[in-house]
């Protein structure tokens, strides 16, 4: 005669159920969050690569946003140093203009002017503070006000300036550091010596710094004499010179431009990539986890259905 139990059926069963209960409860989670697990421990294999690729993540965005602050740091560089450029070419060609005319109809002018749009630009400002001044953010980095001022300084005149020597260095990638600050002394002291020595010879004070011209000294006359002319010719040299020196000073600030902006393309694309293995890590295919999903369910209602057959199985359907 057949026995007939089913207590270790109906407990295999509940098991089962249990189980599904569980997968699905998990399936649900996955979908709602879109991660493959709650906790790390739930993927220790890959819990030192998960942290590892966040840890440089947060690095890498860390560096393309000191890139985008000196990215606009340098684009003000580059107007500022652009308007120096001017400035000084406008200074030759005023010089220049009066040795061909041989009149100071409107030199003092020019001269006044050019000083004025240097000391507008170098002491400039942007978010951070003075851009020029170093670390000295919070001091003007030329200390005159009136071109009269360069009467009295020192010749050269390296007292004007109150900038320091500590240029910005900023490490632009996870290998690479670049020196992007840029001093006003080291950019403005020859075209502020070149605009003093004219103010000196304007002011019957022949100059000390070379080279040095015979005098008398100015001021500068219609038609001009024979030492104004001398004095100007001379200066002409002088003046090209700081125009191509600052036409250096822009091309370098122009190549760290570039530089700044090839290692941010490159940096999304790090991060894109960093973003991309994490992903794959810790993220759920939607299609799949809902695809999973249904069939968690299916399995939980087909054991429910088999659970309360079993429950109503009884001996006495066999007798």
């Amino acid at each position: 005669m057949s026995r007939v139990s089913t207590m270790q059926q109906t407990q295999n069963q509940i098991q089962g159920m249990l189980n599904s209960q569980v997968k699905v409860v998990d399936t649900q989670r996955q979908v709602t969050t879109g991660h493959v697990a709650e906790f790390y421990k739930d993927i220790y294999q890959d819990t030192a690569s998960l942290t590892g690729a966040k840890s440089l993540l947060a690095r890498l965005e860390q560096h393309k946003e000191n890139d985008n602050i000196v990215q606009s740091t340098l684009a003000n560089y580059d107007q500022a140093l652009g308007g120096m450029e001017n400035a000084a070419t406008d200074l030759k060609e005023a010089v220049m203009g009066a040795i061909n005319a041989s009149s100071a109809l409107g030199f003092e002018g020019a001269v006044e002017g050019a000083f004025e749009a240097v000391l507008g630009f170098m002491n400039s400002q942007n978010s951070e503070g003075y851009m020029f001044a170093g670390s000295k953010k919070e001091t003007a980095p030329i200390n005159i006000t009136d071109m009269s001022d360069l009467l009295t300084a020192l010749e050269p005149p390296t007292d004007i300036f109150d900038n320091d020597t500590l240029k910005r260095v900023t490490r632009i990638d996870e290998n690479r550091t670049l020196e992007t600050g840029i001093l006003a002394d080291e950019v403005s002291l020859e075209i502020m010596t070149a605009i003093q020595r004219i103010t000196l010879w304007q002011a019957g004070t022949i100059p000390t710094t070379a080279p040095i011209p015979t005098g008398p000294a100015g001021p500068v006359t219609t038609p001009l004499s024979i030492e104004d002319q001398a004095f100007l010719i001379a200066e002409i040299e002088n003046l090209e010179l700081l125009v191509r020196d600052l036409n250096e000073f822009r091309g370098e600030n122009g190549l760290n431009q570039k530089v700044v902006a090839e290692t941010v393309v490159s940096l999304e694309v790090q991060i894109d990539q960093a973003e991309i293995f994490i992903s794959n890590i810790e993220d759920i295919d939607s299609a799949e986890a809902i695809g999973n999903l249904n069939q968690a369910n299916f399995a939980l209602e087909a054991s429910y259905n088999v659970l309360s057959q079993i429950n109503r199985i009884s001996l006495l359907n066999f007798l």
